[in-house]
């Protein structure tokens, strides 16, 4: 579809807003060390923010629904997602609680660690979501995680489905997952790791893998996407589990990747694309953003995905 066509489709994102300062070693460091680092990297992260910068770049009209702090970074952080065309009406600025930080190692592997403090993330309740109601009945999907209190994404979610719109979950972090959350989710985008922690299902085969999306289908989420790094998505519908191959890149870092594709994934329901035809448009998103430093500052616009798309068919 053109970019005029996506930018018809309405997506509304819940969650967090962090300022991100990415770090980049050699190798991760062992407790009590202390490394020499290369280099460092400050950009706006957190899953809700990058999830809505994709979702803007990608040609969706975009409304963020959050909370930052009455300080610098937040003040930067509304100033950048406006600059992306995103809705920043519902982003509160809160007196009580600074701007929410990551601070992220990332080493030569591309592999990375990261500590969050959530700040005024985790001050996002359910009167702010119910202040946007009308924004939440006028969208196409609604996409949430969970880097924000668990009772906002519930209400988000059920005001979701009274409006009969496509709820989409990020269960990041896995801990924070109910049974009344997933009997509101229509589309759960775990990890290996988080899904395993959900389901109590170990994976170490894909028929772990599949077990464990059937797991999670039977505590009550319609479908499900089984993002596995270098190995693919797991899709797990209606019609059955496949495997979607990853997009192969020379990856140099992967942080903010899993929202990459969850965000593409979004874009893609919205277009009202299937759930294995929309992972594989997702999977080039995510593909093309770990070949980039940082988070948000990796993630391809609509436009560079075409070309990229025809780069390949030219080689």
């Amino acid at each position: 579809m053109s970019q005029d066509q996506r930018k018809q489709k309405r997506i509304c994102i819940v969650g967090s807003a962090n300022v991100d300062l990415t770090f980049r070693t050699p190798r991760l460091p062992v407790p009590g060390e202390t490394l020499a680092g290369q280099s460092l990297h400050q950009c706006m992260g957190g899953k809700g923010a990058n999830q809505a910068v994709v979702a803007a770049r990608l040609g969706a009209d975009v409304t963020f629904i959050a909370r930052v702090g009455n300080d610098g970074f937040g003040t930067q952080a509304i100033k950048a997602y406006t600059a992306e065309g995103i809705n920043t009406s519902f982003i509160q600025q809160d007196d009580e609680e600074p701007t929410g930080t990551a601070v992220i190692l990332v080493d030569d592997d591309a592999e990375n660690c990261i500590i969050v403090i959530a700040g005024a993330n985790d001050r996002l309740a359910p009167d702010d979501v119910r202040a946007a109601s009308s924004v939440i009945e006028q969208s196409d999907v609604v996409l949430c995680q969970l880097e924000t209190p668990v009772e906002t994404t519930i209400e988000a979610f059920r005001l979701a489905r009274e409006a009969n719109k496509v709820t989409v979950l990020t269960p990041a972090p896995a801990n924070s997952v109910n049974s009344e959350l997933l009997a509101l989710c229509d589309v759960c985008v775990p990890n290996a790791t988080e899904i395993s922690a959900i389901v109590h299902q170990p994976i170490s085969a894909e028929a772990d893998a599949i077990r464990a999306t059937e797991l999670l289908r039977g505590r009550g989420v319609n479908r499900v996407a089984l993002t596995m790094g270098g190995d693919g998505v797991l899709v797990l519908d209606e019609s059955g589990p496949t495997h979607v191959p990853a997009t192969k890149v020379e990856a140099v870092d992967t942080t903010g990747a899993g929202d990459a594709f969850t965000a593409a994934l979004a874009v893609s329901l919205a277009d009202g694309l299937g759930l294995v035809d929309a992972a594989r448009f997702a999977v080039q998103v995510a593909a093309i953003s770990v070949t980039r430093i940082g988070t948000q500052t990796s993630f391809p616009s609509l436009e560079e995905l075409n070309n990229w798309d025809r780069r390949k068919v030219n080689r």
